[in-house]
């Protein structure tokens, strides 16, 4: 390549990295990175000469864009390798555009002196680090900009009166981004991208930062992860994973105390950006730890690292997860025993905490710690775990509800005498979760009830007999809806042109209450209540008979005398149509029978099946495609377990033409004396044993 050529493509880049769109930007730093690779070191130096005229044009143009492009060709060069006066004059350019206008200016100058500090060491920290920590302090505090004073309000009220005065006030218009307004994930200056620019500074000295981390500069450190902006706190954790691992080993085992209280706090921080900094940064702390010291942190930091396992966001929880893996190895249970005391304290605190998801963690804890953790270190913590677990069975959110009830059923295995004063408490908190708005729960209140009979024997089953009286045929009070759409002209009265109307009368989505999954959402009210949780709606009386049927099917494992009275009853609601939700019923149904019947045994269950196929057969072409699925796998299953010819023998004509349906899996072949039906195995745990991660 000739000199014209090599000016003619140093142009063509310089074009390209200072083109407005990302693409163009992107394509113009990859082009240049693979020509610096390709070329010899006379070709790479002839290139990058032809280019530096035109960086420095981009590096001091008025488009962000150009010096954006900029800064990221600067930092391809320096990777390439350079010489020391064009060093010093990337970074005049980047201390002068180290607060730019632009955050991804920023960002870009952040990463140019971070490769910066990998070629010159030290020496580039102490030519930085005065305009970097000016920038930090001189951002930490955010001016209003224009918002008048109270003083000037008063003032200009005076002359008005009294009464103006007033008037100003209750009319005052608060500007959005301004005072209280200001949303804690609004941007903070040039805060977080200066403290970013410290971290690669960090980053690029390596183990040579050491000496550098004064008092002083850890304090200024500290500052950020208590700072309102959310922003500066998830930064202010990645400077902390670049500290630890730019520590010598006697200053870190020296500074770990005060590490500990500030992890600790990041790993329950309210933003899940927040947490995720929080565990980088602890992982990197406790793998650079050595052994004695590292287990001396365990107190604070245990806790947290043990509930981020089961937080909702799944970054935050993987990644924990993986730590916990790596620290622990083979030892979780027993750290997790050791410190007991400290992990059930820090449970209950979060299960009262303002993030619903938090608080859906910490249930799932307390869970884990029921059947993973040494009894005799969890017994005495018991009665508190179980009055945090009252409350969040009151709780607003749903999940945190739901997680309640599987952590009071595995504590009623665990702990049978420890639960005993509490147990009048927990039979109505689960009845009346039986007949929950949502399905989950009222399942896993059927799960755990099914567990207190395991527990407690004929006591438990004669009080959830007696509630499954009531409970289960309620559907046959459920008001029709029939009549809201009789007048449109279809087979069925809840056809085609019947649901769309359904789907569309404004009534039903008019006024409603609005829910938000967000970790934004505050702790809504708790009730004194059992159901006072705030936000449900008018129970339906079908939603008691699906919550029954659940109950059903956990009876049929563990008292299976008890399950044949109630047939009948199914068989009855089995066959309603007349409200829009008994498609949603009858899943439940179909979904529940395989498990009833393999629980009371194949003798016990062949003289009610009769009165369940016409039902059964209906579903498979009801036309909602869940219920359809539902009753195609359960004729499937029953099939099987009373064997093909018999089951054959009780079908019509019109059902023999049915069988040939998609929604029916093919026959299973019998496996020996271990077949479906000669043997049938109680189901322990209706939604089985969850990954629970301590090892």
């Amino acid at each position: 390549m000739d000199d014209l050529q090599v000016i003619s493509f140093a142009s063509d880049l310089a074009k390209g990295l200072g083109d407005q769109t990302h693409l163009g930007r992107e394509k113009a730093v990859e082009k240049l990175r693979a020509s610096l690779q390709s070329y010899g070191q006379d070709q790479a130096l002839e290139l990058t000469n032809a280019l530096k005229p035109h960086l420095f044009e981009l590096l001091s143009s008025e488009a962000w864009e150009k010096r954006l492009g900029g800064f990221k060709g600067s930092q391809v060069i320096l990777e390439a390798g350079s010489d020391q006066d064009l060093q010093e004059l990337l970074l005049k350019h980047a201390l002068r555009c180290l607060e730019d206008s632009e955050v991804r200016v920023r960002q870009a100058v952040g990463d140019l002196l971070g490769m910066l500090a990998k070629l010159e060491g030290t020496s580039l920290y102490e030519k930085v680090s005065k305009p970097i920590l000016e920038s930090i302090e001189s951002s930490f505090d955010r001016d209003d900009g224009g918002r008048t004073t109270d003083d000037e309000d008063s003032a200009a009220g005076d002359s008005a009166g009294f009464m103006d005065q007033m008037m100003q006030q209750v009319y005052k218009v608060d500007t959005p981004g301004k005072g209280q307004m200001r949303h804690m994930s609004e941007g903070w200056k040039c805060l977080e991208t200066s403290y970013r620019a410290l971290q690669k500074v960090m980053e690029g000295c390596g183990e040579d930062f050491g000496p550098f981390l004064t008092p002083a500069l850890r304090d200024l450190i500290y500052r950020s992860l208590l700072h309102p902006n959310r922003f500066v706190r998830e930064i202010g954790y990645f400077v902390i994973r670049s500290m630890v691992s730019s520590m010598p080993t006697d200053l870190l085992v020296s500074v770990s105390d005060e590490l500990s209280k500030q992890l600790s706090d990041g790993l329950s921080d309210n933003w899940s950006q927040v947490r995720y900094a929080a565990s980088v940064a602890t992982r990197a702390f406790v793998e650079a730890l050595p052994g004695e010291a590292r287990e001396a942190c365990f107190s604070v930091l245990l806790p947290p690292m043990c509930l981020n396992r089961y937080y909702v966001a799944e970054g935050v929880r993987l990644y924990s997860q993986e730590t916990w893996r790596l620290v622990m190895g083979d030892g979780g249970r027993e750290w997790t025993a050791k410190f007991a005391n400290e992990v059930v304290s820090y449970y209950i605190a979060q299960s009262k905490a303002n993030n619903h998801a938090v608080r859906e963690a910490a249930c799932a804890c307390i869970a884990e710690l029921m059947v993973k953790v040494d009894s005799d270190a969890v017994r005495p913590h018991v009665s508190r775990l179980l009055g945090a677990l009252l409350l969040a069975f009151k709780d607003a959110s749903w999940p945190v509800r739901d997680a309640a009830c599987v952590a009071t059923g595995r504590c009623v295995g665990a702990f049978k005498e420890e639960t005993l004063p509490m147990l009048d408490d927990l039979y109505e908190l689960w009845f009346a979760h039986l007949w929950d708005n949502i399905p989950s729960v009222r399942e896993d209140s059927a799960v755990a009830l099914g567990n207190v009979v395991r527990s407690y024997g004929q006591e438990a089953v004669d009080k959830i007999v007696e509630k499954m009286k009531v409970m289960l045929p309620h559907a046959k009070e459920q008001p029709s809806e029939s009549h809201r759409y009789a007048g449109l002209d279809n087979t069925t009265t809840f056809g085609v042109a019947a649901k769309r109307a359904r789907d569309n009368d404004e009534a039903l989505h008019t006024n409603q209450t609005m829910f938000s999954c967000g970790s934004l959402a505050p702790k809504l009210q708790r009730g004194s209540g059992c159901m006072d949780h705030g936000f449900s709606r008018e129970k339906e009386p079908w939603e008691a008979s699906d919550g029954a049927l659940y109950m059903l099917r956990e009876l049929a494992q563990v008292a299976p005398k008890e399950v044949p009275r109630f047939l009948p009853d199914v068989a009855e609601i089995a066959g309603l149509k007349h409200f829009a939700h008994a498609v949603n019923l009858h899943e439940t149904i179909w979904k529940c029978l395989p498990k009833i019947a393999t629980g009371m045994g194949k003798k016990a269950f062949k003289p009610y099946v009769e009165m369940l196929l016409d039902p059964m057969f209906h579903s498979l072409s009801c036309g909602h495609q869940l219920a359809e699925v539902a009753a195609g796998e359960c004729i499937g299953a029953i099939r099987d377990l009373l064997g093909p010819n018999i089951f054959a023998g009780r079908l019509s004509d019109q059902q023999q033409l049915e069988m040939s349906n998609p929604n029916i899996p093919p026959p299973k072949l019998p496996s020996g004396p271990t077949a479906m039906g000669r043997h049938p195995v109680g189901n322990l745990h209706a939604l089985g044993t969850p990954s629970l991660g301590v090892q």
